[in-house]
């Protein structure tokens, strides 16, 4: 089940956007000029969907329209039940008895500096200027409580919502299974750690992949200790049955492959292959080591099949990286994460030099923490929603960001949605376009 268009009526009081989403393509480009709303219509989508019922209170429209794919619908709409209190309307198809309110909790002014001081302890980004005023260090944006709690009150969560609003079941098991997420604009810096002021986010995803790396390591050493105790049985029974009658070009085509594999995985960090140990082709071996080696290389296969998913994420990442920085060259390792090497500067040894990761350009971190988060902190059918990639981003990268979308899309099935203003985003990929327009 997916999102297949997306309404809003009266956004601002004044627009009405219709944006329907290339679910085949897998990507869909919003343009239109500044004040339309593009960047605002992304908020309200991960607003809902990631339940900060909250924040939709202070954005200004009468109905916001989801259509799926299995032909449902929900609308939300505003009810003003008095002057102060708001709740959301949110109504699937035109079913009476599917209509319920997610009630929007009101704050008293001094109720919402309580909440700020609370939310700024956990948010390490935030300073407070006065009684009513906080910087956010991230970007020098200026908010009062309200917005602080609006911007920054996870608590104010569906989650929270659901439990004193009880929705019935349908809207419970439709909002689980749709994950839809905003990739913002700033993403230099992680503010999550209430026990620091911030974290590199380069840093912090390279010390991730080696989680990943090492997790997987481990399961694989597991099973290979479970296979190796079993190999001697296995071997005799398989014996005991008779030859596979397995020809010498079918054992050779195994081998090699079984050699590829391991030479990919060395490639991208997740295993070591000595020097000189590639597999040597058998010239008419005898149908006793034939079987053998079969067994051998079957539970090989095995034992590395752990890493593929991991192997082709890290593939491409390092393709996509490594086609866009120049003079230096993206490694991965367990020990590492990432690796930087001049292709130009060596050291007195001969050696290319190691690029520490904060002599990256501003740009080059905007590119690795993006292409970072759309490879290996998405999941199968999400939506990803994503503000002016352009960014800090050079025109020849621009120039190449959709065809990496794309292979992205192909290897994550993800459907992406972008607001950008950059033609050179766009690039030659014209019709993946939804144009917001003005009143005319």
């Amino acid at each position: 089940m997916k999102l297949k268009k997306i309404s809003v009526t009266k956004l601002f009081g004044i627009f009405d956007h219709e944006i329907r989403l290339n679910n085949e393509r897998g990507i869909t480009i919003i343009i239109g000029e500044n004040g339309l709303g593009k960047t605002k219509i992304l908020e309200m989508l991960e607003s809902f969907f990631k339940g900060d019922i909250y924040r939709l209170k202070n954005i200004e429209f009468e109905c916001l329209r989801f259509e799926f794919d299995d032909d449902f619908y929900w609308e939300v709409y505003k009810e003003h039940k008095d002057e102060e209190e708001i709740a959301l309307l949110v109504k699937e198809n035109n079913n009476v008895d599917g209509i319920f309110a997610l009630d929007i909790e009101e704050f008293s002014p001094e109720r919402a500096r309580r909440e700020a001081l609370h939310l700024a302890r956990m948010h390490g980004s935030l300073r407070r200027l006065g009684a009513d005023r906080w910087e956010n260090r991230s970007n020098r944006e200026i908010y009062n409580s309200i917005e602080v709690i609006e911007k920054f009150g996870a608590e104010y969560s569906t989650v929270n919502v659901i439990k004193e609003s009880d929705p019935p079941s349908w809207f419970i098991s439709r909002l689980e299974s749709l994950n839809v997420s905003l990739i913002e604009t700033q993403r230099v810096y992680d503010f999550a750690y209430p026990d620091r002021t911030h974290i590199e986010t380069v840093k912090k995803y390279s010390g991730e992949l080696t989680d990943f790396i090492k997790q997987k390591l481990t399961e694989s050493t597991e099973l290979s200790s479970k296979l190796d105790r079993t190999y001697p049985n296995r071997l005799i029974e398989q014996l005991k049955t008779g030859s596979q009658n397995i020809s010498e070009n079918e054992l050779n085509e195994k081998l090699k492959e079984l050699e590829d594999k391991r030479s990919l995985f060395d490639e991208v960090g997740l295993v070591e292959t000595e020097k000189n140990s590639a597999l040597s082709l058998i010239d008419n071996p005898e149908n006793v080591v034939k079987d053998v080696l079969m067994l051998y290389v079957k539970d090989s296969f095995e034992k590395l099949e752990i890493f593929d998913e991991l192997a082709k994420k890290i593939k491409l990442f390092l393709k996509i990286i490594n086609a866009r920085f120049k003079h230096k060259k993206l490694h991965v390792n367990k020990d590492d994460g990432f690796q930087f090497k001049s292709t130009v500067i060596k050291d007195k040894d001969g050696i290319f030099e190691t690029i520490p990761l904060d002599q990256l350009s501003s740009g080059e971190k905007n590119e690795l923490i993006l292409f970072y988060k759309l490879i290996f902190n998405t999941s199968t059918n999400s939506l990803i929603l994503i503000d002016e990639p352009e960014i800090s981003l050079h025109i020849s990268w621009q120039n190449k960001f959709i065809s990496d979308l794309k292979e992205i899309h192909k290897l994550n099935q993800l459907d992406i949605l972008i607001a950008t203003h950059s033609p050179d985003i766009i690039s030659n990929n014209w019709d993946l376009r939804v144009e917001l327009k003005g009143v005319e």
